[in-house]
Protein backbone atom coordinates (compact mmCIF):
# COMPACT_ATOMS: atom_id res chain seq x y z
CA UNK A 1 0.00 0.00 0.00
CA UNK A 2 2.29 3.24 -1.06
CA UNK A 3 1.64 6.77 0.64
CA UNK A 4 -1.38 8.50 -1.40
CA UNK A 5 0.49 11.72 -0.88
CA UNK A 6 -2.52 13.34 -2.57
CA UNK A 7 -4.62 11.88 0.33
CA UNK A 8 -2.40 12.93 2.87
CA UNK A 9 -2.19 16.28 1.06
CA UNK A 10 -6.36 16.86 1.41
CA UNK A 11 -5.55 16.04 4.86
CA UNK A 12 -3.30 18.10 6.34
CA UNK A 13 -5.57 21.11 4.82
CA UNK A 14 -8.48 19.92 5.79
CA UNK A 15 -6.89 19.77 9.57
CA UNK A 16 -6.66 23.58 9.02
CA UNK A 17 -3.33 23.84 8.13
CA UNK A 18 -2.52 26.87 5.96
CA UNK A 19 0.62 27.23 3.83
CA UNK A 20 0.86 30.89 3.82
CA UNK A 21 0.89 31.73 7.76
CA UNK A 22 1.55 28.45 9.38
CA UNK A 23 4.58 27.28 10.48
CA UNK A 24 5.90 23.70 9.64
CA UNK A 25 7.61 23.22 12.77
CA UNK A 26 4.23 24.22 14.67
CA UNK A 27 1.98 21.99 12.93
CA UNK A 28 -0.88 20.21 15.16
CA UNK A 29 0.93 16.98 17.22
CA UNK A 30 4.41 18.94 17.58
CA UNK A 31 3.66 20.20 20.77
CA UNK A 32 5.73 18.50 23.68
CA UNK A 33 4.30 16.01 25.54
CA UNK A 34 2.58 17.02 29.15
CA UNK A 35 -0.20 19.20 30.54
CA UNK A 36 -1.52 22.47 28.71
CA UNK A 37 -4.53 24.78 29.92
CA UNK A 38 -6.84 25.30 27.10
CA UNK A 39 -10.41 26.64 26.41
CA UNK A 40 -12.59 24.83 24.11
CA UNK A 41 -13.23 27.10 21.08
CA UNK A 42 -14.90 24.99 18.81
CA UNK A 43 -16.10 21.44 17.69
CA UNK A 44 -16.50 20.06 14.13
CA UNK A 45 -17.20 17.15 12.39
CA UNK A 46 -15.01 16.23 9.35
CA UNK A 47 -15.42 13.37 6.70
CA UNK A 48 -12.10 13.50 3.95
CA UNK A 49 -11.80 11.36 0.80
CA UNK A 50 -11.38 8.00 1.56
CA UNK A 51 -14.77 8.10 4.00
CA UNK A 52 -12.67 8.48 7.66
CA UNK A 53 -14.78 10.60 9.96
CA UNK A 54 -14.06 12.21 13.35
CA UNK A 55 -14.84 14.89 15.53
CA UNK A 56 -13.22 17.34 16.08
CA UNK A 57 -12.14 19.92 19.12
CA UNK A 58 -10.38 22.82 18.56
CA UNK A 59 -8.44 24.01 22.02
CA UNK A 60 -6.92 27.70 22.09
CA UNK A 61 -3.47 26.58 24.39
CA UNK A 62 -3.10 29.16 27.31
CA UNK A 63 0.14 28.38 28.21
CA UNK A 64 3.54 30.55 28.25
CA UNK A 65 5.10 30.38 24.68
CA UNK A 66 1.88 29.01 23.15
CA UNK A 67 -0.55 31.85 23.11
CA UNK A 68 -2.49 32.23 20.16
CA UNK A 69 -1.78 28.20 19.37
CA UNK A 70 -4.65 25.85 18.48
CA UNK A 71 -4.60 22.14 19.32
CA UNK A 72 -7.18 20.04 17.14
CA UNK A 73 -8.19 16.94 19.49
CA UNK A 74 -9.92 14.54 17.22
CA UNK A 75 -11.95 11.58 18.14
CA UNK A 76 -11.69 9.36 14.69
CA UNK A 77 -15.16 7.07 14.12
CA UNK A 78 -14.09 5.02 11.33
CA UNK A 79 -12.46 2.19 12.88
CA UNK A 80 -14.90 -0.11 13.69
CA UNK A 81 -13.05 -1.68 16.15
CA UNK A 82 -11.88 1.79 18.03
CA UNK A 83 -15.81 2.98 18.25
CA UNK A 84 -16.58 1.80 21.27
CA UNK A 85 -13.40 3.06 22.94
CA UNK A 86 -14.06 6.79 20.90
CA UNK A 87 -17.92 7.02 21.69
CA UNK A 88 -16.28 6.71 25.57
CA UNK A 89 -13.52 9.70 25.10
CA UNK A 90 -16.20 11.60 23.09
CA UNK A 91 -18.71 11.16 26.08
CA UNK A 92 -16.07 11.57 28.98
CA UNK A 93 -14.48 14.75 26.70
CA UNK A 94 -17.97 16.07 26.83
CA UNK A 95 -18.42 15.85 30.45
CA UNK A 96 -15.33 17.35 31.11
CA UNK A 97 -15.98 20.46 29.07
CA UNK A 98 -19.81 20.26 31.21
CA UNK A 99 -21.96 19.48 28.41
CA UNK A 100 -24.22 16.94 29.34
CA UNK A 101 -24.50 14.96 26.35
CA UNK A 102 -27.64 12.25 25.90
CA UNK A 103 -28.30 9.27 24.08
CA UNK A 104 -30.09 11.37 21.64
CA UNK A 105 -27.27 13.67 20.77
CA UNK A 106 -25.61 11.07 18.79
CA UNK A 107 -28.77 10.57 16.65
CA UNK A 108 -26.31 12.03 13.78
CA UNK A 109 -23.20 14.05 13.42
CA UNK A 110 -25.21 17.03 13.37
CA UNK A 111 -26.76 16.78 16.75
CA UNK A 112 -23.59 15.67 18.56
CA UNK A 113 -21.94 19.03 17.37
CA UNK A 114 -24.71 21.05 18.27
CA UNK A 115 -25.16 19.52 21.59
CA UNK A 116 -21.26 19.89 22.21
CA UNK A 117 -20.92 23.59 21.15
CA UNK A 118 -23.02 24.06 25.09
CA UNK A 119 -19.57 24.08 26.18
CA UNK A 120 -17.92 26.03 23.94
CA UNK A 121 -15.33 28.39 26.32
CA UNK A 122 -14.80 26.19 28.84
CA UNK A 123 -11.44 25.79 30.20
CA UNK A 124 -9.83 22.22 30.94
CA UNK A 125 -6.31 20.77 30.62
CA UNK A 126 -5.28 19.13 27.74
CA UNK A 127 -2.85 16.12 28.52
CA UNK A 128 -0.28 14.67 25.98
CA UNK A 129 1.30 11.80 25.27
CA UNK A 130 3.35 10.26 23.01
CA UNK A 131 2.79 6.38 22.41
CA UNK A 132 5.79 4.06 22.98
CA UNK A 133 6.24 3.57 19.33
CA UNK A 134 6.55 7.52 18.98
CA UNK A 135 4.18 7.24 16.41
CA UNK A 136 1.57 9.23 17.45
CA UNK A 137 0.27 11.14 20.13
CA UNK A 138 -2.66 10.70 22.16
CA UNK A 139 -4.90 13.51 23.96
CA UNK A 140 -6.89 13.50 26.66
CA UNK A 141 -9.39 16.96 28.25
CA UNK A 142 -8.98 16.84 31.96
CA UNK A 143 -10.78 18.89 34.40
CA UNK A 144 -8.43 21.92 35.29
CA UNK A 145 -7.15 20.51 38.74
CA UNK A 146 -6.87 17.03 38.21
CA UNK A 147 -5.33 16.21 41.75
CA UNK A 148 -8.10 17.45 44.43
Amino acid sequence: MGLNLKEMAAEILNEGFDPKTDAVGDGFDNYPDGLYDAIYTDVSWRTNDNGTEWLSFEFELQNEGYEDKKYFGNIFFSNEKMMQLNLKRAMKTAAVLDVDVTIEDFEDEEALVEALKAGLGAQCMIELKTNKKGTFQNWEAMEEAPFE
